[in-house]
């Protein structure tokens, strides 16, 4: 798979390290859809289940490649070296958690008022080790109304996708739009036409509280 190298500095070695990563989270990323968008995706592509599995495997990135050319094609490799970007090569479960952490980091007052042991222990499931450093963060957060307490780990990770991609720059769209496909599209799109979820703090300053509380984002 070839891919262009953006002008951000980076080693050659990195450079390929990102792109055996990116053709990975392309060869995987049938099993990194959420079931929303798999009619959508993968109907035109039926096809493939009459093929070997090894030879539907090496076709998955040509497919997903031309899939994107709409949205800009391919990310430049050196996109990677920024966090922001980097998120797009996390397996599903990963990127979740990612996204949900971001979003309670920039609203540290979530976590002070949720209480209910039936949002808060999902809360801790879904966070797992980041859900601690969270905890300790939201001492002084902000309240926060009633209804937002109450939101599930999947509602968070589309509010962090919007924090998130908002963040990004243009030249980040295919990422983007690999990111959204692993969210539920009807909770996505209501995050999304809803606006901006009130935040005590930027996407930059929220990631580096969390790398002062040791959590390295996005990986």
């Amino acid at each position: 798979m070839t891919m262009v190298a953006s002008a951000t500095p980076a080693a050659p070695e990195q450079l390929a390290a990102w792109a055996v990563s990116f053709d990975g989270k392309l060869r995987g990323l049938v099993d990194d859809l959420d079931a929303s968008w798999q009619d959508e995706l993968l109907g035109p592509w039926s096809f493939l289940d009459a093929l070997p599995p090894e030879s539907a495997a090496a076709l998955w990135p040509r497919l997903w490649r031309d899939r994107m050319a709409p949205s800009g094609g391919l990310p430049a490799l050196g996109r990677f070296a920024d966090p922001l970007p980097r998120l797009g090569l996390l397996p599903r479960g990963e990127l979740l958690q990612r996204l949900c952490t971001l979003a309670l980091a920039r609203r540290p007052g979530v976590l002070r008022c949720c209480i209910d042991r039936s949002v808060r222990a999902p809360l801790q499931r879904a966070l797992a080790d980041n859900f601690a450093p969270l905890v300790a963060m939201s001492a002084r957060g902000r309240p926060v109304e009633a209804e937002q307490a109450a939101w599930s780990p999947v509602q968070w990770a589309c509010v962090g996708f919007a924090d998130w991609s908002a963040a990004l720059s243009a030249q980040d769209e295919p990422v983007r739009q690999l990111v959204r496909w692993s969210l539920p599209r009807a909770a996505v799109d209501g995050v999304l036409a809803a606006g901006p979820v009130a935040a005590e703090r930027n996407v930059a300053v929220s990631i580096a509280a969390l790398a002062e509380a040791e959590v390295e984002w996005p990986c």
